[in-house]
C-alpha cells in the first residue's frame, strides 16, 4: 500500500455508532480497538435433538382425522386430565377446569414402566396385538359367558311362556356375545360402555334425556340394539368435584360420543378395577386395564424368553490353540483356516491340526436351570391375571400327581365373583328393559343365576347318582321311605348338594324316581 505525503495528514478513524443496548464500558472498549482486531463471536453451538428414550409409536389411522388427539404428549405427573380426540366432544361443550394436582413422589419415567400412569387407549390397543396379552383377557371374558345365566321364576304362578319370550329376547338382542365384548374392552381398555338404541338418533334428540324403566317412559317395542362402543370415542361430558356428598361426585352424568352428548343412563358402563377418584379424570373415568397392569411381567417374560433363545443359539464356542507366531506374516491364512473351518463345520466334517502346536476345545455354557427360569417367568404372567397356567396357556402342571383341579376350583370361584360385582347389574337393567320392551311392566318373580362353570363328567355322575340310589334303598330298608309311595314332582331348584349334577342346565340322563324323592325330602 503507498505512503501518503507528508503534508496530508491521515482522515481520523470513525468509530461505529454506539447501539443503544451498549454499556459505557463496551462503548469505550469498542471505539479503542481496530477494526481488524475486534472479536469475532463463537458460532452458536447447535445441539442434536434426540427422541425421547420412551418414544411411542404412531397411533394407527383413524378416521376423519382423529389422530392428532390421540398422540402420546409429555406429562410431567400422572393426574393430568384425559384429552379426548378431535371430534369426540361437541363444538358446543364448555372447557374442562384445569386444576392443579400434587406430584407423585415417583419419577413420570418408573411410574409409566411400573403401569402406574394411564398409558393412552392407542398404547392399549397395540399391546392387545400380542398373544400374553389377549390370552390373559380372552380367557376371562369366554369363561364368564360360557355357562350364561338361567331364568327363575318365584311364586306359585307358571311363568314358562315369560321364561321362553325372555330367552328369545336376549337371544334376538345378542346379549351373551355383548357381554363378552364387554368383557374384553375392561380388559383392554379398563372399561367398555353399551349404548341402549331405543330409536333416538341426532335427528330425532333425545339422546341427552334421561332413560326411565317405567311403562310410561320406556313403549313396548322400543328397544332396538345393544350397542358396544370402546372408550376412545367416548369422554364425559359433566361430573360434580365439591361435594362428596351428592350421588354425581366424580360420576359422568353425560357423556360425549363423537360429538353427541348422551346421558349416562343410556349408557351402561362396565369396569372391574376402578381407579381413585383423584385419578379418574386422568383415566377418562374408567378403571385400570389387565394390560397396564401386566404390562412389566410381559416384558420380562419376552426379555427371559429371548435371553434364553440367545443363550440357547450360541451356548458353545470353538476354541484352537495355536502358534499365533507363526501367522505373523501371513494373516490371511489364518483367516482364511478359520473360515474353511466354519463353513464345513457338521459331523462329517474333517479339521486337520498339528498335533504338537495346536489342540482344538469346545467351550460351552452351561443350560441346567434355564428351563425353570423360564417357565417361572411365565408363570408371573399367570399371577397377574390370577389365572391357572393349564387355562392361560395350556400347559399342564409337571410333576407326579401334579393336578390342576384345585387351581382351577379357584378360577371358576373368581370368575363367580366377576360375574357377581360386573355383570349383575348392568344384566338386571337388561332384563327390566326386556320385559317393558315385551309386555309393558316389569315382572318382578322372574330374575336370574348364573351357571356353575364346574360340571361333573359323566363317570362321576354316574357315581354320585349311584350313591344317592343306594343311599334311597338303605331308607327304604330302615323304613323311613315307603316304595308305595308316588314320587312327588322336584322342586324348582334343587338343593346344593344336587345342584352339582346339572349340565348346562338339565340332566343329561333324567333322574329316577328314587332321586326325585330324595330331592323333594331335602327341599322340605
Amino acid at each position: 500500500m503507498p505512503s501518503l505525503p507528508p503534508h496530508i495528514a491521515p482522515a481520523p478513524a470513525v468509530a461505529p455508532p454506539l447501539p443503544p443496548s451498549r454499556s459505557l464500558w463496551q462503548s469505550v472498549k469498542a471505539w479503542c480497538t481496530p477494526p481488524h482486531r475486534q472479536p469475532i463471536a463463537p458460532p452458536t453451538r447447535c445441539e442434536p435433538a434426540l427422541p425421547p428414550a420412551h418414544a411411542p409409536r404412531s397411533p394407527a389411522p383413524f378416521p376423519n382425522g382423529v389422530t392428532e388427539g390421540l398422540r402420546h404428549t409429555a406429562s410431567t405427573h400422572a393426574f393430568k386430565p384425559y384429552q379426548a380426540p378431535s371430534g369426540v366432544r361437541g363444538t358446543d361443550s364448555p372447557a374442562l377446569a384445569q386444576d392443579s394436582a400434587p406430584q407423585p413422589h415417583t419419577s413420570f419415567a418408573q411410574a409409566v414402566a411400573e403401569g402406574m400412569v394411564f398409558p393412552g387407549y392407542p398404547h392399549l390397543a397395540e399391546l392387545a396385538q400380542r398373544a400374553e396379552y389377549r390370552h390373559m383377557v380372552e380367557v376371562i371374558a369366554t369363561e364368564a359367558t360360557r355357562e350364561w345365566i338361567t331364568f327363575r321364576a318365584h311364586g306359585t304362578a307358571c311363568k314358562q311362556a315369560r321364561i321362553a319370550a325372555l330367552e328369545a329376547e336376549f337371544t334376538r338382542l345378542n346379549v351373551r356375545d355383548t357381554l363378552r365384548r364387554m368383557a374384553e374392552y375392561d380388559g383392554y381398555y379398563g372399561m367398555g360402555l353399551l349404548y341402549i338404541d331405543t330409536g333416538q338418533n341426532a335427528a330425532t334428540g333425545g339422546q341427552d334425556t334421561p332413560l326411565l324403566l317405567r311403562p310410561q317412559t320406556f313403549a313396548k317395542g322400543s328397544l332396538h340394539a345393544l350397542t358396544p362402543i370402546e372408550p376412545v370415542w367416548t369422554t364425559p361430558d359433566t361430573y360434580g368435584t365439591t361435594n362428596p356428598l351428592s350421588p354425581d361426585f366424580y360420576t359422568p352424568t353425560q357423556w360425549w360420543v363423537q360429538g353427541r352428548r348422551i346421558h349416562h343412563t343410556r349408557l351402561l358402563r362396565f369396569v372391574s378395577r376402578t381407579v381413585p377418584d383423584l385419578l379418574k379424570p386422568a383415566y377418562n373415568f374408567g378403571g385400570l386395564s389387565l394390560c397396564q397392569m401386566a404390562q412389566p411381567y410381559v416384558e420380562n417374560w419376552l426379555r427371559t424368553r429371548q435371553s434364553v433363545s440367545d443363550l440357547l443359539n450360541a451356548f458353545s464356542i470353538v476354541a484352537l490353540s495355536t502358534d499365533m507366531s507363526a501367522y505373523a506374516q501371513d494373516p490371511e491364512g489364518l483367516l482364511g483356516r478359520i473360515e474353511a473351518f466354519n463353513r464345513f463345520r457338521s459331523n462329517r466334517g474333517t479339521f486337520v491340526l498339528d498335533k504338537e502346536r495346536e489342540k482344538l476345545e469346545l467351550l460351552s455354557a452351561p443350560l441346567a436351570g434355564l428351563d425353570r427360569l423360564q417357565a417361572q417367568a411365565q408363570e408371573h404372567l399367570c399371577s397377574v391375571a390370577q389365572e391357572p397356567l393349564v387355562k392361560f396357556a395350556g400347559l399342564t402342571p409337571s410333576g407326579l400327581n401334579a393336578s390342576a383341579q384345585g387351581e382351577i376350583r379357584v378360577f371358576y370361584d373368581r370368575i363367580n365373583a366377576f360375574q357377581e360385582s360386573v355383570f349383575r347389574t348392568p344384566l338386571t337393567t337388561i332384563l327390566h328393559m326386556a320385559m317393558l320392551n315385551l309386555w309393558g311392566e316389569i315382572d318382578p318373580d322372574i330374575t336370574f343365576t348364573f351357571r356353575s362353570l364346574w360340571q361333573l363328567d359323566e363317570a362321576t355322575q354316574a357315581a354320585v347318582e349311584k350313591t344317592r340310589t343306594e343311599i334311597d334303598a338303605q331308607n327304604i330298608r330302615s323304613g323311613v321311605l315307603t316304595p308305595k309311595k308316588p314320587a312327588p314332582a322336584p322342586p324348582t331348584k334343587p338343593p346344593a348338594n344336587i345342584a352339582a349334577l346339572r349340565h348346562k342346565g338339565g340332566f343329561q340322563n333324567p333322574p329316577g324316581p328314587a332321586l326325585r324323592t330324595i330331592w323333594h325330602q331335602q327341599a322340605v
